[in-house]
């Protein structure tokens, strides 16, 4: 392992691994947790047995993919976290935009962690239609606050959190798991995986300190930024929850998702989201 200049202090690069999330986790937990102040990452060049949501592998080729965890140990109260994810999603959104071209395709978030490109040109799938996943986020608490009901008066006494981002950046279908996702590079677009990592390092720490300053609660303008980036807003969607299937169309982030079911609002923490055709779909045409 070897430390290296970057926006993360420290940065360790390793060239292959089998979960940068589990990794850290076992520091973390090990009594190693000195070595990773907050902001600090580590960054592998390939991944064998990667994590998504829900426990799905991801497993990325050399160079391929960029596969960076970072700790974080924010100056927010334990309430505030769910919105780690959404906050992650959008410094990596905000990354891939410039590098796709937007007569092509428009770079947004899917709530709750995903990062998509909705293509007009690209054929429809189920549940994803003219959407495909570029990246993913993936947030866990490692170990609570010392004081988890007040905001944190110090890094040492914080909430322990890894943000995991995933992003396909080289790859060619026959390397990606999944129909619905694509790469930079199926996109037309191009990007070098460390440079990619800087850009996404210098947004999230961007996001996170709009965030602390507002203890945790993102003000009007950093809100109006979250939901105009959200593709999953204002459509007609389908969420499988630990719960059951909720219908009806999202209407707002807080962190969790509202949905409108025509009969109620309901708020959902997590869930698979799917999107439905509907008449007059908006984005679609």
């Amino acid at each position: 392992m070897s430390p290296e200049p970057s926006v993360f202090s420290p940065l360790v690069t390793v060239d292959a691994t089998g979960s940068t999330q589990d990794d850290l986790r076992e520091d973390l937990l090990g009594g190693r947790s000195e070595r990773w102040p907050h902001f600090s990452a580590l960054h592998a060049l390939s991944q064998s047995a990667g994590r998504g949501r829900s426990g799905r592998a991801w497993v990325t080729p050399p160079a391929g993919a960029l596969t960076v965890s970072v700790v974080l140990r924010p100056l927010v109260p334990a309430s505030a976290l769910g919105w780690l994810p959404l906050l992650g999603g959008l410094a990596v959104r905000d990354a891939l935009a410039p590098l796709v071209d937007p007569s092509a395709c428009q770079v947004g978030t899917k709530w709750p962690n995903d990062v998509v490109a909705h293509c007009p040109g690209l054929p429809d799938l189920p549940g994803w239609q003219r959407h495909r996943k570029l990246a993913g986020v993936l947030a866990e608490l490692v170990a609570p606050a010392a004081r988890p009901a007040e905001k944190a008066s110090s890094r040492e006494q914080a909430a322990m959190v890894v943000l995991g981002i995933g992003v396909n950046v080289d790859q060619v279908p026959e390397e990606l798991p999944v129909p619905w996702a694509a790469s930079l590079r199926m996109l037309g677009a191009r990007a070098e995986v460390g440079e990619l990592r800087e850009s996404v390092g210098i947004q999230l720490r961007a996001r996170l300190e709009q965030w602390e300053e507002a203890d945790g609660r993102p003000g009007p303008d950093l809100m109006e930024e979250l939901r105009s980036a959200c593709t999953t807003l204002g459509r007609a969607i389908s969420v499988q929850t630990p719960d059951g299937q909720v219908s009806g169309t999202a209407v707002d982030l807080r962190p969790e998702l509202v949905v409108d079911t025509g009969e109620r609002l309901v708020s959902l923490q997590a869930g698979e989201v799917s999107l439905l055709r509907t008449q007059s779909q908006p984005g679609d045409q």
